[in-house]
């Protein structure tokens, strides 16, 4: 019985380590995430090594996040930089229609609504991003340009994909004292994984959906 208990295979066991990668795997996404241009490379680290090993099983989880956030380091800090001034502006935009709905205005009131859910197309191009460079080898522009192409061709998923990762950003950062933190950026990561997997692996190179051999791990 004791035997049991103690084998690696026992649902107990899995269960706990499922949960302590996830604790780990944010942790080292916020540490990775501090000096806010790596924002990007880290989300990238995170999906990837979220998806590889919590999702499809494969081992070496903080293994594969490292590794991950290297690669992308460079490319990653790129479109974080781009993407931070493009939330810059659309803030100022926020900021504006907010000021202008105290007025006291109708007009003004709906047109602010009709902001924040205008709002969810950029919001569904960054969430794609990061995932994206994760994935493909692409340049800066590239990311963007993609994101915003995968975006329109698959606008429902994009924004369904966006709501999630909205969500999911608002109540880490409105319950960090609570430690949600240690857990909301890697199940955000496995959340999104369910709607973005089926788009990339519709654009996956032809030679790696070829019978023989044994299958890429995305593909299984």
């Amino acid at each position: 019985m004791f035997q049991n208990f103690f084998n690696s295979e026992n649902p107990v066991f899995r269960f706990t380590g499922r949960v302590l990668d996830i604790l780990v795997l944010s942790v080292m996404w916020v540490v990775c995430s501090l000096p806010i241009v790596t924002i990007g490379p880290a989300s990238a680290a995170l999906y990837y090594s979220c998806v590889k090993c919590l999702r499809y099983k494969e081992g070496g989880a903080y293994r594969s996040f490292l590794s991950a956030f290297k690669l992308n380091l460079k490319p990653g800090i790129g479109v974080t930089v781009v993407l931070l001034v493009l939330a810059v502006v659309l803030d100022a935009g926020y900021v504006f229609f907010t000021m202008a709905a105290g007025t006291g205005e109708q007009l003004w009131g709906i047109l602010r609504i009709t902001y924040l859910v205008v709002l969810l197309l950029p919001m569904a191009v960054l969430t794609c991003a990061f995932p994206l460079l994760s994935r493909f080898a692409c340049t800066v522009g590239g990311v963007l340009s993609t994101s915003l192409r995968l975006t329109f061709r698959h606008l429902p998923r994009l924004i369904a994909a966006a709501a999630v990762n909205t969500v999911c950003i608002f109540v880490t950062l409105k319950g960090w004292y609570y430690g949600l933190m240690l857990l909301v950026p890697a199940l955000d990561a496995l959340a999104l994984s369910y709607l973005l997997e089926p788009v990339f692996r519709r654009y996956t190179p032809e030679e790696e959906n070829a019978d023989g051999g044994e299958r890429p791990w995305y593909l299984r």
